[in-house]
């Protein structure tokens, strides 16, 4: 459209879809991406709902409104606007004009179906379809769609449980035979250096749960953060505090205290007062509460059923499910494997009042991938804890996959 323009600061990452919205549509875009960023979810999908009928089938808008409610666990919700999305872009595809924002949609279609009652059928199809699309395309082209695609590539298997094994074809750019898994770090490390941050800090949060150890991890982080030089049209303090804030997690996580004092600090001091008055923000007091409960637990204090279920009270309050239903699943587990010898109610009542609300969280949501998944987590039945990698999908066998994948690469 002729009166396209991007902002000067830009938070979406796949601007070379905005040539087809016009400007005043931009800019709600945008607003709505500040407002998912700070995990402000009510606001960012209320932009979304409030824009015209003309807007809502544009690819961008239809990516960035399907990963927003991704991110706030609405999964019914997302594949519905992926699907209606999809129906759209393939009726007015020309040739190869769409061809990636297809696959790419269709991706996060195979996820959703994974995610919403466990099929994995399609993500199969898609890790095959973004291979074949992409594993001959050198690290300096790739776009931002494709980095998108390159993103669900290594995200999808996670949920097949295949993330500690090999990759599920060859790495996406191709890499050396004996480096598994770091061709995403290959691409995040190019988008660095040539300014493209959005798209490295959007597959920092994938890649970082592939690497090997807590020091790969931190290196990773670290190299995002050093990126952050000005000038740039990238928001800089937003991903330098993003990043401070991945850090102070994983230090709490150590029982590091200094570390995390010194992160929470930095992250503060780039979230806590926004370019825009109207931005407050749920990302950094999320974070902040979750790396308390997470340094507790490693100092051996272990915050028990009652200040995980609190921080779960929060959580539902500000719309942020996925951190509302990791906190009740700590919460049940803390009364099957309590951390700290403080009474607690532990009775078998309590105990089914979180399971059902829970349940209830999930079945509102749609998801009955999770919500088994969940059940067998938190039966008593398990022989350890899962690793601090293991989110609510990951660390799940399912059984036939494995052999599935190896089948796509022969």
């Amino acid at each position: 459209m002729e009166d396209t323009a991007y902002p000067a600061i830009a938070y979406g990452s796949l601007l070379s879809l905005y040539h087809e919205l016009d400007l005043a549509t931009i800019l709600l875009l945008e607003k709505a991406i500040v407002h998912r960023s700070l995990r402000n979810y009510f606001q960012s999908l209320a932009i979304f709902d409030a824009l015209p009928t003309s807007a809502t089938c544009k690819t961008a808008v239809v990516l960035e409104h399907t990963w927003t409610l991704i991110a706030q666990y609405r999964f019914m919700e997302g594949r519905y606007i992926a699907e209606r999305g999809l129906s759209a872009l393939c009726s007015n595809a020309v040739g190869n004009n769409g061809h990636g924002p297809i696959i790419l949609l269709r991706a996060l279609l195979a996820g959703l179906d994974t995610l919403i009652d466990g099929s994995t059928r399609r993500c199969l199809e898609s890790l095959q379809e973004i291979y074949g699309w992409l594993s001959g395309v050198p690290t300096v082209e790739f776009t931002d769609v494709q980095v998108w695609a390159v993103n669900l590539y290594y995200y999808l298997p996670t949920l097949l449980s295949t993330a500690a094994g090999s990759p599920p074809f060859r790495d996406i750019p191709s890499v050396p035979a004996n480096s598994p898994w770091s061709g995403i770090s290959l691409l995040r490390k190019h988008l660095q250096r040539t300014g493209r941050l959005n798209e490295a800090l959007f597959l920092l949060e994938t890649e970082i749960a592939l690497l090997p150890n807590k020091d790969a991890e931190i290196e990773a982080m670290e190299s995002v953060r050093s990126a952050c030089i000005e000038p740039s049209t990238q928001p800089l303090t937003y991903i330098e505090g993003s990043v401070a804030l991945k850090l102070a997690l994983l230090y709490a996580e150590l029982g590091d205290d200094e570390g995390y004092r010194e992160e929470m600090f930095n992250a503060a001091a780039a979230l806590s007062i926004p370019k825009a008055s109207e931005f407050s923000s749920n990302l950094l007091r999320t974070d902040t509460w979750l790396a308390r409960l997470e340094l507790a637990r490693a100092g051996g204090q272990g915050p028990g059923a009652e200040a995980w279920e609190g921080f779960a009270d929060y959580a539902a309050k500000v719309g942020d499910y996925r951190i509302e239903a990791k906190a009740l699943t700590e919460a049940l587990e803390s009364m099957i494997n309590p951390e700290s010898e403080e009474a607690e109610d532990v009775s078998p009542e309590n105990r089914e009042r979180l399971r059902e609300r829970l349940d209830e969280l999930y079945s509102r949501l749609g998801s009955s991938f999770h919500r088994s998944v969940t059940r067998r987590r938190v039966s008593g039945e398990r022989n350890q804890p899962p690793s601090h990698k293991q989110g609510v999908s990951k660390g799940v066998v399912m059984y036939g996959q494995q052999s599935a994948l190896r089948s796509l690469q022969a």
